[in-house]
């Protein structure tokens, strides 16, 4: 994966990570969501995440020039400007991570919270958008999502570590990254030309973080619409469907662009 490029909307100046990909911090957005009838009997990820009846969380990707939704799983290229829009119907913490390879060499970089976004607390019925625009180099970006019920005290800590506030992301050491690919199930890294938004599952038989992930469903939109992706905690075994302490919702959100 190349590296990338992180921008925060309310700072003057742009924060550079590499080359590939630029991300702008948009401040949340309050918003007024209709219930659907009979969505309080649906136990489908959409169907959960409007009736809140459990913990989940709503993807979307825009065209930045006409804020109208688009396929993740759609090849763009350097003319595009993209818009990444993640909702969570409860309150959360939202980390975002990206695996930079370089001739087989991996490296982990924390992309949100970074030094000039510490606040990742995400509310209900607010959005979080990140802008994103690419290079001429074609790849496959990944960026892991992290919801987590409580802070991660480790990578709330990598961001007073060793981050460059020009390039506006933290680099997370060994100890760091070996625990985050514990979490989200990556103990080997495996780069993927297939784009859209996927489950990630902590390795429960290597998991030394501290965290385990829930199982989750996926979802489209409304009438199968595949510009957006419902992630949900399932109704199942008695559940209650709500996210525990020490425990984390983990998917990835994978870009292609040509």
């Amino acid at each position: 994966m190349r590296a990338l490029i992180i921008v925060i909307a309310s700072m003057v100046g742009v924060s550079q990570l590499g080359q590939t990909m630029v991300w702008n911090t948009i401040a949340p957005i309050t918003y007024q969501r209709s219930v659907a009838r009979n969505s309080q009997m649906d136990e489908t990820a959409r169907g959960l995440f409007i009736s809140k009846n459990a913990d989940a969380v709503r993807v979307k990707v825009l065209d930045a020039k006409t804020d109208e939704a688009v396929s993740p799983s759609k090849e763009f290229t350097s003319d595009d400007r993209l818009k990444v829009v993640i909702e969570s119907n409860f309150e959360s913490y939202a980390y975002v991570v990206n695996v930079e390879t370089i001739k087989k060499t991996e490296t982990r970089y924390l992309l949100y919270p970074n030094p000039l976004t510490v606040n990742n607390r995400i509310k209900p019925e607010e959005q979080l958008k990140l802008s994103v625009s690419f290079d001429k180099t074609a790849a496959t970006e990944g960026l892991q999502v992290i919801v987590s019920h409580d802070r991660i005290e480790y990578l709330d800590a990598a961001v007073n570590a060793k981050c460059s506030e020009s390039e506006n992301r933290c680099l997370l050491d060994a100890r760091v990254a070996s625990l985050v690919a514990s979490i989200v199930g990556d103990g080997v890294s495996r780069e993927s030309k297939t784009a859209g938004v996927f489950p990630r599952q902590s390795d429960k038989n290597q998991n030394k973080s501290g965290l385990t992930s829930r199982d989750i469903i996926l979802a489209p939109g409304k009438d199968k619409d595949e510009k957006e992706t419902y992630v949900a905690i399932p109704l199942k075994e008695g559940g209650d469907g709500r996210l525990k302490s020490k425990q984390v919702i983990v998917f990835e959100v994978r870009l292609k662009h040509v």
